[in-house]
């Protein structure tokens, strides 16, 4: 168990932390003087990389983290596509997904057995914490939440990816004892990554080292969300050989592909160093463009990255034509 100190000073937390539910996190109505520029490594990401094994078998995962948007029907899916099998369409398309439906419901084993069932046998998830675990001050502790989803999550097996906990914008470093107390806890033969959103936590330097600090110390990854509006969290620390970033695009605007560019030069210099996962999760305002960017970014990964990704095969017109 690691040993848990206080990287800031704490205070008594509430029985939950405020959310707004219509907040947008970093969306922008205009993004002409956003600063798109990938920010430089953290120092400390090079050393992480360079503990770890070959990189022989880096792996990449592109997703999205939507399957059951009905854009997607006559773009991946045929058309007349019941719902029931959204998912087993779109797990041929990409190779995992950002499951959001885990965020507001503690899955059963049951539900991620239906789930694999219908999925491809390579694909993977990356679950998102229960909001009844990530936005409470005992972090599910009196409900047993952790216990439960840790069935869960141990029944995807090798489809799990990295699952994350994405921390409310309101959870600030001054009650972080609480998260990292948790943290030690949590079971070492399961991923996880941490994504913060409080601007304390990127704003103040000898908090985020500390904090990253501990994050490495437990085995545990970060999340880098690439979105316009808050580049602080473009923080471009990695704790661990895998890492999530979630890339937030702007309906397929040139700086889209030109973020992609430089994603994708900085996953090969990762690459070379050895991290061994990354799961690359895009969002769009509608589901059926993360596909178009999507096929932009495997087709880059493989030219750049000599990786053998599937690309995302949306359906041609004739074969539309033949169905009808």
């Amino acid at each position: 168990m690691t040993q848990v100190s206080n990287p800031v000073n704490t205070a008594n937390a509430g029985s939950s932390f405020h959310v707004s539910s219509r907040m947008k996190f970093g969306k922008l109505t205009d993004i002409s003087r956003v600063n798109f520029t990938l920010p430089s490594d953290h120092p400390a990401t090079s050393k992480t990389l360079n503990k770890g094994s070959s990189n022989d078998n880096a792996q990449v995962w592109v997703g999205s983290a939507r399957w059951g948007e009905r854009d997607l029907v006559g773009k991946i899916y045929p058309p007349k596509t019941p719902t029931k099998d959204y998912l087993s369409h779109y797990s041929r398309h990409f190779s995992t997904i950002e499951l959001n439906s885990t965020h507001y419901q503690l899955p059963s084993v049951e539900q991620v057995n239906q789930w694999k069932e219908k999925a491809d046998k390579t694909f993977t998830f990356c679950p998102k914490l229960p909001q009844s675990i990530s936005h409470q001050a005992d972090f599910g502790r009196g409900i047993y939440a952790t216990e439960q989803l840790a069935l869960a999550l141990s029944a995807f097996g090798t489809q799990l990816g990295l699952p994350f906990m994405q921390l409310p914008p309101s959870f600030h470093p001054q009650i972080g004892k609480s998260l990292f107390s948790y943290l030690a806890q949590w079971p070492s033969d399961i991923p996880l990554a941490i994504e913060f959103r409080h601007p304390d936590w990127f704003s103040q330097g000898r908090i985020r080292d500390r904090a990253f600090d501990l994050l490495e110390d437990m085995n545990l990854s970060t999340v880098i969300t690439d979105t316009a509006g808050r580049r602080d969290v473009v923080h471009m620390r990695l704790t661990s050989s895998s890492v999530i970033i979630r890339f937030v695009g702007n309906s397929l605007h040139h700086t889209d592909y030109l973020r992609i560019d430089t994603w994708v030069d900085r996953i090969k210099q990762w690459i070379a160093q050895g991290v061994q996962e990354v799961y690359f999760i895009v969002h769009q305002p509608q589901e059926a463009l993360c596909v178009d960017l999507s096929i932009y970014l495997v087709r880059r990964l493989n030219q750049a990255c000599g990786l053998g990704l599937s690309v995302p095969q949306p359906l041609s017109l004739g074969h539309q034509q033949e169905l009808f």
